[in-house]
């Protein structure tokens, strides 16, 4: 009876233990730019993550690392009070009431809302998520403006008209500034962004993009680097964005 109860009663730590443990480690698997697969704690990642795992390719699409860039793709209370500011003296500047509104507007309202810039490496498209997001452009879509930020500030573009050309979208703005959008994937709507303005300096900038809500399509490339620094063998394709405006085709979502 005795050595029954104590087998019970190492059983129950056992499992107990195990359960523990089970419940610690995260089912998030990361694959290393040096081919090795590591399994890391979502609560803490910083303890598992050595500094020779600062880039690696996460391909859970749901880590908290994704979770963390959107949250700061966000625009925060500050960015929204600039862009206020803008919006007010828009108006007075331009003697309006309230801006002209695309709410109702079908061609516009089949562009998602929120995004952020998307990259190539060997041919295959990633989220890539920085250390730090400034110099890194996002996009954010309201009924009367587009707000474009590089995570230093939000520059406030006023739409004046929404179009469509060919296979793009074309939405000119009161500032002079234009956005040519180019959906390459009717389903994840990674697109390429064309902006036009007099201020930037060869007049235009080219993005390849992914709305954030969808994320959930694309790994993502994580630089969890203790440096906002790329390693030298990591270099991203380069992408002939003009041939991709005038492509009739669609791209799909690879991995």
């Amino acid at each position: 009876m005795k050595n029954a109860v104590a087998y019970l009663i190492l059983w129950f730590s056992v499992s107990s233990a195990f359960a523990q443990t089970a419940s610690n480690i995260s089912e998030s698997i990361y694959r290393s730019f040096y081919n090795e697969t590591i399994t890391i704690k979502p609560d803490n990642p910083d303890k598992v993550i050595k500094r020779r795992y600062g880039i690696f390719i996460d391909t859970t699409q749901n880590s908290v690392f994704c979770q963390n860039l959107e949250q700061r793709i966000d625009l925060d209370d500050y960015y929204q009070s600039i862009v206020f500011r803008h919006c007010r003296d828009f108006k007075a500047a331009k003697k309006m009431k309230e801006l002209w509104s695309f709410k109702d507007d079908t061609l516009y309202n089949s562009l998602p809302k929120k995004w952020f810039e998307a990259q190539e490496l060997n041919g295959k498209t990633y989220v890539f998520c920085p250390k730090t997001i400034k110099g890194h452009y996002s996009f954010h879509l309201t009924d009367s403006t587009i707000v474009t930020t590089k995570g230093e500030g939000p520059e406030t573009h006023f739409i004046k008209s929404v179009k469509k050309f060919q296979n793009s979208i074309i939405i000119d703005c009161f500032q002079g500034s234009k956005f040519t959008i180019k959906v390459l994937d009717p389903k994840t709507k990674l697109a390429i962004w064309k902006m036009e303005d007099t201020r930037y300096e060869h007049g235009v900038i080219y993005r390849l993009s992914v709305p954030v809500s969808s994320f959930k399509y694309y790994n993502m490339i994580v630089n969890h680097s203790a440096e906002d620094k790329v390693p030298d063998d990591l270099v991203f394709d380069e992408i002939d964005y003009e041939n991709l405006l005038s492509f009739t085709g669609k791209m799909k979502a690879r991995f």
